[in-house]
């Protein structure tokens, strides 16, 4: 799929624009960027099958940026991005993507500085010459530093949310050949880890060289690292590396459970193993003597042998999971069919890309019980979010759209800043009409960590909040988490039957794995959303049911896998 190529062509555009000054137009380009990136269907095929018109159908897509990328899918070139490159130091694209940085100050330290690398800002933050310039200060270089950490973690690892597709795109493919059994995606993005380093697929085939001699030539490669029988390590054009392993029927299972992992698990598991006096590999259970093969057809015939139930991909990670599946205390996960409706979403009225009609039809595709409308409040000016006006305006909206779709329950809500005294960013008036109030952080993020629980904690308080969202506020690898006391937190909202959000964006998936196991253990109930800013965003549901999955979350831990009436009553106001 070109949709990555495409969003990034568009994204380092917008960027560009805004360290020349231009107003405007980087927004655009932005925002149709971020609609290509999540599209379900490859651009290419759409401009191949509708040419320029299917792509202004893509929503935040006008003709203009139309034009540019059809430009791009026919001639693999772009003379506007071309012309802009050449105005503006090649570092400075990367700069631009650190923590606390962001166009106008890498013009700025540029201009200053002559800073246009990575290691030139890196020097000039350990030398001390940043704090220096107007607008930066010690604490500025500070977080520059952290930043070009969090830079270079992003670089080694991929969000699971790009990483997945690419991984599935080539699954698929190798599933229409047919000398391949079976394929399988392991490895890190099996257990659904939110960062991954690369991709690893086994197959099962008879046939390994017309396996190995097809997946070299897919278009997704760029570069063919080693080639062998039994294993072939490439280098994808989206920057990350994919191992393919053949493997025969008998050692199928065996070779699953080793190249899943994670390391520490299966470390866990060869030990369990000698204790008997076995041995464990990719091949197979086997006694030492003799080297008798018992087990590695199947997974569950092999942890069966070993004596506990099957253990969820999602679980190992080796935090006590074998322990108690030999107990056989496991939990009953949260299936990723389980959830009934999505209760955070953003349509045009502020910072979404489709209409409200466009997000409620796609969530009746999603056969929802019940759908929370939530786009932003007033203070949160560059999301657009809606004053008491346009609150009011999008309330009769709402009206009218639930008399149309009699198959689903709108609730009227709204994502509310919680402000830095705790208070809520509109009236106990406006709070009082709506059905599904949601509170977050989206200022202040340095705030001190005590400051920061108290502010949360009176927000939680606040007899019109049903949910927190994205708790801990942290972009993965690109923002870390506010300081925050979550066992407070936890508490808090345990006394106050407020929920806490696993946010299902790929960027956040927010809370974190070992904080939703915390906060199970308190008593928190907890709700799976998808933040999405479009229809497409609906579709991370699933990341957010595995992030849920990871922290040992049953159907009973989460509010929206309960049916509509149930649910209604609990979010009623207390």
């Amino acid at each position: 799929m070109k949709n990555l190529e495409v969003s990034k062509v568009l994204y380092e555009i917008a960027d560009l624009l805004d360290m020349l000054g231009i107003e405007w137009k980087p927004m655009a380009f932005r925002k149709a960027a971020r609609a290509i990136e999540t599209l379900s269907k490859d651009i290419a095929l759409i401009y191949k099958e509708n040419d320029i018109k299917g792509l202004m159908e893509i929503p935040g897509v006008g003709e203009g940026i139309a034009k540019k990328i059809e430009e791009f899918l026919r001639t693999r070139r772009l003379k506007e991005l071309e012309e802009l490159r050449k105005k503006i130091p090649k570092g400075l694209s990367q700069i631009i993507n650190i923590q606390g940085m962001g166009p106008k100050r890498a013009w700025k330290l540029y201009k200053k500085l002559k800073i246009d690398t990575v290691e030139r800002l890196e020097k000039a933050a350990k030398e001390g010459k940043i704090r220096k310039l107007e607008g930066f200060g010690e604490k500025s270089e500070q977080d520059i530093l952290r930043g070009i950490e969090l830079l270079k973690r992003r670089e080694e690892r991929m969000n699971l949310g790009r990483a997945l597709p690419i991984a599935e795109s080539i699954a698929y493919k190798l599933r229409k050949l047919k000398s391949v059994i079976k394929v399988d995606v392991v490895g890190s993005i099996r257990r659904r880890k939110e960062t991954v380093k690369d991709i690893d697929i086994l197959v099962l085939s008879k046939k390994p060289k017309e396996v190995m001699d097809y997946f070299t030539k897919l278009d997704e490669v760029e570069t063919v690292l080693s080639k062998g029988l039994k294993r072939t390590s490439v280098f994808l054009k989206t920057r990350i590396n994919s191992d393919l392993r053949v493997f025969n029927e008998k050692d199928y299972g065996a070779a699953m459970n080793y190249f899943t992992g994670s390391k520490d698990h299966n470390v866990h598991l060869r030990q369990l193993a000698l204790k008997k006096g076995w041995t464990l590999n990719e091949y197979g259970l086997y006694t030492v003597k003799g080297h008798k093969y018992l087990a590695g057809r199947s997974e569950e015939e092999l942890y069966k042998k070993l004596g506990m139930p099957y253990i969820e991909p999602e679980l190992r990670e080796n935090i006590g999971e074998i322990e108690v599946a030999m107990q056989n205390r496991l939990p009953k996960l949260i299936s990723y069919s389980a959830i009934k409706g999505d209760l955070h979403m953003h349509t045009r009225w502020s910072d979404g890309i489709n209409s409200t009609e466009d997000m409620i039809k796609e969530a009746i595709k999603m056969d929802y019980e019940y759908i929370a409308i939530t786009d932003h409040s007033k203070s949160t000016y560059v999301a657009n979010g809606l004053d008491e006006k346009r609150l009011s305006e999008r309330l009769k909206e709402l009206d009218k759209l639930q008399k149309k779709f009699d198959n689903i329950r709108i609730f009227k809500g709204s994502e509310i800043d919680i402000l830095a005294n705790g208070s809520l960013d509109y009236s106990a008036k406006i709070l009082e009409q709506l059905d599904f109030v949601i509170g977050s952080i989206h200022s202040r993020f340095k705030s001190p960590k005590e400051e920061m629980t108290k502010r949360i904690i009176k927000a939680v308080e606040n007899k019109y909040i049903n949910l927190i969202a994205h708790p801990t506020g942290r972009l993965i690898n690109q923002r870390d988490p506010y300081e925050v006391d979550l066992d407070r937190i936890f508490q808090a909202a345990k006394d106050n039957n407020v929920s806490l959000e696993i946010n299902s964006h790929p960027s956040r998936l927010d809370l974190q794995d070992v904080n939703i196991k915390k906060a199970i253990e308190f008593g928190v109930k907890l709700i799976i959303n998808t933040d999405s800013h479009s229809t497409e965003h609906l579709k991370f549901i699933h990341l957010g049911i595995a992030q849920a999955r990871r922290g040992w979350a049953s159907e009973e831990d989460i509010l929206n896998t309960l049916p509509l009436e149930k649910f209604e009553k609990i979010i009623q106001k207390k």
